[in-house]
């Protein structure tokens, strides 16, 4: 009995270790999107923030005078669109994107904004 417990003891601790952290991985474009949160600055010192959990989405909009607009609701990213629908405010937005390495260009009614990757989302 003792034999089995020794044997079967240290299995379990060396199961335990390897399934307790798995990290999510980037297979496509929208995976790399939404596994990471985005910063950036645009026109005006407007400042940019847009982060993911799970199929939600925040997207927080900070500008120079202190105004401060969200828009947080689920979210749906395909190759090369983000739609984000905003419960309270009956409305859905639809944004561009593209990424190359660490950066992401999104647009929207014609306007751009570079957003820099910031760390995973854990």
């Amino acid at each position: 009995m003792k034999k089995s417990f020794f044997l079967f003891f240290p299995l379990l601790i060396f199961t335990m270790l390897f399934c307790s952290c798995t990290q999510r991985t980037i297979i496509d474009k929208p995976d790399e999107v939404m596994i990471n949160s985005w910063s950036g600055s645009g026109e005006y010192s407007t400042t940019v923030f847009l982060s993911f959990d799970g199929t939600r989405a925040s997207l927080d909009i900070h500008s120079m005078g202190g105004a401060k607009t969200r828009f947080y609701g689920d979210c749906v990213v395909d190759d090369s669109k983000i739609r984000l629908t905003d419960s309270h405010l009956k409305k859905s937005f639809e944004f561009d994107y593209d990424i190359k390495g660490d950066e992401m260009t999104l647009s929207y009614n014609g306007g751009t904004i570079n957003l820099h990757k910031k760390q995973p989302n854990t």
